[in-house]
């Protein structure tokens, strides 16, 4: 009889092509791949299943712990605001497949915690975590150590967070609120960005409210986390050396060439696990191809860290409640087991300042 899972990772992919390699990956060894006409005939009427298990290793105490990655199979197409109901019907029978894993805790990749915002009655006896703190963390930890490498202070430095009303925009917004010589926020809801501001302002500091397109090109630091289905913003609109975390999921910057003095990107909100993991499927390979091994998203890791833990809750749940208080606690939380930054990595390979090696 197979174990019990400690947790379950729900997961999808943001592109056809991740999508065809998992399918590929899946059919036997010996069948051609199908062309792409195919497997977007076929991929909305594949039900969530496992398609990986894994054992975790914790470092230093070697304790290890053992999970389930679940795919959704929510499609590219299904990740805009049209969607919503298959998306939602996706999610719970990953859901499900979580509880029949008998996994204690699952932890909701990309936009499968999006699209169940406020459906509590989803869980099914599981407790759900969207994985945003531990995603918060890594993003605003990620920040301070690109800036600190490329010799800009925080204190001299215009930060603008972009998808600022968000979950994890929101708890950049506080974390970095004081921090910096001037907070830009930036959102779609004009409502929710005077709300954030508000109380940003009666903590002391203050932040101004402006469009993306206004925005860009006065900071010298950007978050990027906003919830959109495909890249909607071009780099080449943020000023020459601005350093940029782009932490969407898909991306929310279009890369452009190089002119003259580069804009500095790196991927935000990804994090490693130093005991690596175990897997009985070559199936994570197919879309964690990152330049440095071990790494993942926040959101999946924070699932692992809290089965690390033995606390089994919604650590992360519903809008607007990390506090950076709460931020410094899953990051201690995960560097007891040996769960840290990522280094730091952008389309084209591991983050290079100038002649220096690159960030650890």
């Amino acid at each position: 009889m197979r174990e019990s899972a400690d947790f379950a990772l729900l997961g999808h992919q943001e592109s056809w092509d991740q999508v065809s390699r998992i399918v590929h990956t899946l059919r036997a060894p010996d069948k051609p791949p199908l062309p792409a006409e195919s497997v977007r005939e076929i991929m909305p009427w594949i039900p969530a299943r496992t398609i990986a298990r894994m054992v975790m290793r914790s470092v230093p105490d070697e304790r290890t712990v053992r999970g389930v990655y679940i795919e959704s199979f929510i499609t590219p197409d299904e990740l805009g605001p049209g969607t919503l109901r298959q998306a939602i019907g996706k999610v719970r029978d990953a859901i499900r497949c979580a509880v029949r894993e008998g996994a204690k805790v699952a932890a909701l990749g990309g936009f499968t915690s999006i699209v169940i915002e406020g459906q509590e009655e989803l869980h099914g006896g599981i407790a759900l975590t969207t994985g945003n703190t531990l995603t918060a963390a890594f993003i605003v930890k990620g920040l301070e150590r690109a800036a600190f490498c490329s010799g800009v202070p925080l204190a001299d430095a215009t930060l603008v967070i972009a998808g600022a009303t968000g979950d994890i925009g929101t708890a950049c917004a506080r974390y970095f609120s004081g921090r910096t010589r001037r907070l830009v926020l930036s959102a779609r809801r004009a409502d929710r960005l005077a709300r954030l501001a508000a109380e940003l302002r009666v903590t002391g500091a203050g932040a101004e409210v402006l469009v993306i397109g206004e925005a860009l090109p006065m900071a010298d630091l950007v978050i990027s986390v906003a919830s959109l289905a495909g890249a909607e913003w071009d780099l080449a609109d943020c000023q020459p050396g601005a350093i940029v975390c782009d932490a969407g999921y898909p991306k929310n910057l279009r890369p452009s060439p190089p002119v003259g003095n580069p804009v500095q990107v790196f991927h935000g909100g990804m994090g490693r696990i130093q005991g690596g993991w175990v897997s009985d499927s070559a199936v994570l390979d197919t879309f964690y191809t990152m330049p440095a091994p071990f790494i993942a998203h926040g959101c999946m890791l924070e699932g692992i860290v809290l089965a690390m833990e033995e606390r089994y809750e919604p650590y992360s749940r519903g809008r607007g409640h990390i506090t950076p208080a709460r931020i410094e606690e899953v990051w201690q939380m995960a560097a007891r087991h040996g769960v840290g930054l990522a280094p730091l990595y952008n389309h084209d390979g591991l983050w290079v300042d100038g002649d220096r090696e690159p960030v650890r």
